[in-house]
């Protein structure tokens, strides 16, 4: 009886620990998996961020110029060269009439919400420089984007019904000096298109201010953070 109960011990604890085994050699190659996909993510990440480096650089110069654009325009001491040395690459009007678009590239970081992949990350570090740049910050620039689309829309408005042989003419030019002209001795003589020109200043510079302030801010950050997980792995 004892011999058989030792034998069938025996038994037991050799299944057991193959069990056991198994477990640990799984899980440790699911470790390493998991480890291997983690640095994919990063290094996706890496590149769909750094990716956008060029048209970052591009949009800010793009805000700034339709900004100094309108200042321009409402600078009583302003000439007509200083307006035609500064024409939006977008054409004389698109600052006055257009809000330009804010939208970095988000396909990879958007997938790997949907999937659940970024719950591999470790760092809450990286996480939250992901949620302010993915997220919070596109979302206040679309904020200021809205409201200054809606004023952008109104100056068109106004514009058309009540300078519409202005506004049939090219005022997208980027070389005609007298719609130019024309456009300034509109906004001399009304007050009214003046005040919704200004009221376009406010959206935009606080656009421009998000973008090179808080959005690169947080950007250069997750890139910091990024490389430096990757090289600690």
């Amino acid at each position: 009886m004892r011999k058989l109960i030792i034998k069938y011990s025996i038994e037991f604890f050799v299944i057991v620990f193959s069990i056991s085994v198994s477990f640990f050699v799984e899980n440790i190659r699911e470790e390493i998996e998991k480890d291997k996909k983690r640095t994919l993510i990063k290094t996706s990440l890496l590149q769909e961020i750094k990716g956008f480096e060029e048209r970052l650089n591009g949009r800010i110069a793009a805000f700034e110029g339709d900004y100094n654009a309108l200042l321009y325009v409402l600078d009583d001491n302003r000439n007509i060269d200083s307006i035609f040395n500064n024409i939006s690459n977008a054409g004389f009007a698109n600052p006055f009439f257009i809000a330009r678009g804010f939208n970095p590239p988000n396909s990879i970081y958007n997938s790997l919400v949907s999937d659940g992949d970024i719950n591999l990350l470790k760092s809450t570090q990286v996480k939250s420089l992901l949620e302010m740049t993915y997220v919070q910050i596109p979302e206040f620039m679309d904020g200021w984007g809205e409201s200054e689309s809606t004023i952008a829309k109104g100056i068109e408005s106004y514009v058309i019904k009540n300078y519409p042989k202005f506004y049939n003419k090219d005022v997208y030019t980027s070389e005609d000096k007298n719609i130019m002209e024309e456009f300034i001795l509109m906004v001399d003589s009304d007050e009214q298109l003046k005040a919704l020109i200004k009221s376009k200043t406010s959206s935009m510079i606080n656009r421009s201010r998000t973008l090179k302030n808080r959005y690169v801010k947080y950007r250069d950050s997750l890139i910091i953070e990024l490389e430096k997980d990757l090289k600690d792995n």
